[in-house]
């Protein structure tokens, strides 16, 4: 048996647990297309690979707002597009890839929803 493979599987079977259980780049998508036009959300940008678990995504959270149709436009732009992990390694994102909310190389919180009023909701990784 391929160790690589087993290590592979198991990484992708966690990848999709945490899908379940928090926002994912598909998810955040629709809640960004469902907002009214001119709407403003939390400011989340430069989108990276996650410190924590490489092959989800992470934005930085700065003070203020931007506009949704800003934040729309950087998460379109990251489906399928390859991030490198923090530490090496291609990880390439998509619809059910997790949404975290941290620094580039730190740890950080789950994205649990982006509210209609442009509110983000967290929690922390159990």
């Amino acid at each position: 048996m391929n160790i690589q493979a087993l290590v592979d599987g198991m990484s992708a079977q966690w990848q999709r647990e945490r899908a379940e259980t928090q926002m994912t780049l598909g998810k955040l998508i629709a809640a960004l297309e469902a907002m009214p036009e001119g709407s403003e959300v939390a400011n989340m940008n430069s989108a990276h690979s996650y410190r924590g678990y490489y092959s989800d995504l992470a934005f930085e959270r700065d003070e203020g707002t931007r506009p949704a149709v800003d934040l729309l436009h950087e998460c379109k732009a990251a489906m399928g597009q390859v991030f490198c992990g923090y530490k090496g390694g291609d990880y390439v994102m998509g619809a059910l890839t997790p949404v975290w909310l941290a620094s580039y190389g730190c740890c950080g919180q789950k994205l649990m929803a982006l509210h209609a009023g442009g509110d983000v909701e967290t929690a922390e990784d159990d």
